[in-house]
């Protein structure tokens, strides 16, 4: 049987192995995930406005022996002044004595508005604040949240609408007086800016 083929591995067999083996090795030294479990008993379920987005950004913050739960919602109204059409706001949430689960919206800015200089006619419709939240590391540290939609409206009479987006600081303590609002890309001028917000 000269004419037959020798069967066995080959070249074929002997890379599929060698592949095998690869990924088995593979397998063996990548860390796989964690379990962990969640605690579904004792959750605490906050409750915001409805068709606000209620929930869209969340961090938790502690300032001295306070707890929060702050929360944004990026379509919502504010309270304090209604004619601004879906602003968007956040809210704080006490984690702990807090029986009913409330939660307060807070006033970032003037309700009435404010200048952002000499060429800034700022829009405040639909500008989704909230949309962002992020915290400072640490004990006490502040917190920034941002509205990606807000407008400087200055040059509306030659139909252009600068959408620079606009974000607002505020202390540990959530006292919304001392917030200070942050416009990057405002620079006096029209300009053209990426700020991630």
């Amino acid at each position: 049987m000269a004419g037959e083929a020798r069967r066995g591995p080959g070249p074929r067999g002997g890379a599929v192995r060698e592949l095998l083996l690869l990924l088995l090795l593979l397998c063996l030294r990548v860390p796989s995930g964690r379990p962990y479990n969640v605690d579904t008993e004792s959750a605490l379920l906050y409750r915001g406005p409805p068709n606000t987005l209620f929930g869209y950004s969340l961090v938790l913050h502690g300032h001295g022996a306070n707890r929060w739960l702050v929360v944004g919602a990026p379509t919502a109204r504010w309270l304090a002044n209604a004619s601004v059409v879906n602003p968007g706001a956040i809210y704080r949430c006490r984690i702990g004595g807090n029986p009913g689960l409330t939660c307060e919206q807070l006033q970032l800015g003037s309700p009435s508005g404010e200048p952002c200089g000499k060429t800034c006619l700022e829009e405040r419709d639909n500008q989704w604040l909230g949309v962002t939240l992020s915290r400072q590391p640490g004990e006490n540290g502040s917190i920034v949240t941002c509205g990606h939609r807000w407008k400087n409206i200055f040059y509306i009479k030659n139909e252009n609408k600068l959408p620079m987006g606009v974000c607002y600081g505020m202390p540990s303590d959530l006292r919304t007086e001392l917030s200070k609002r942050i416009a990057p890309c405002y620079q006096g001028s029209s300009s053209i800016c990426r700020a991630s917000t």
